[in-house]
């Protein structure tokens, strides 16, 4: 029984040893921003915001929507210190929010499709007839092909 105490013991100085020696230190130091997270900023901010990852030192932040994502932009420099002083050996450069992925598939728009629907002759015929007055002929075709794509081609 004596052994597994000294194995434990020894485990235990091995994992921070280990750390120091990589030069893992300070990349913990940083992410231990995910693991306090809830105990460092208020719940009013927790609650619709969560740390996503670090690049360069640079901590990204996904907020749920637009409007907590412009919030929290006015906050940054608050935010950042408090996160800092959390740190023991390295700083956070700076934060970048982006917003959900499910509130970005949400705000796509379904795709329109277009239908083209051929526009009856007699109204074909009417707009051509107003047109004879334009004396320029590219700009009459030019207005013409508008007019009948703008009437032919329709949205569902």
């Amino acid at each position: 029984m004596k052994k597994s105490n000294t194995t434990i013991s020894g485990l235990e100085n091995l994992i921070p040893l280990l750390s120091q020696q990589r030069g893992w230190e300070e990349q913990l130091d940083l992410h231990s921003v995910f693991v306090h997270w809830h105990e460092l900023l208020d719940s009013t901010i927790t609650d619709h915001c969560q740390p996503l990852k670090i690049v360069q030192k640079v901590l990204w932040i996904e907020v749920e929507n637009s409007a907590w994502l412009q919030q929290l932009q006015f906050q940054t420099i608050l935010l950042l210190e408090i996160l800092n002083k959390s740190l023991r050996i390295s700083k956070l450069k700076g934060l970048r929010f982006c917003v959900e992925e499910k509130e970005r598939q949400t705000e796509k728009k379904p795709e329109q499709v277009l239908s083209y629907v051929q526009p009856p002759a007699r109204d074909i015929a009417r707009f051509e007839q107003q047109a004879e007055g334009i004396a320029d002929k590219n700009v009459r075709d030019a207005l013409l092909r508008f007019w009948y794509l703008s009437h032919a081609c329709k949205k569902e």
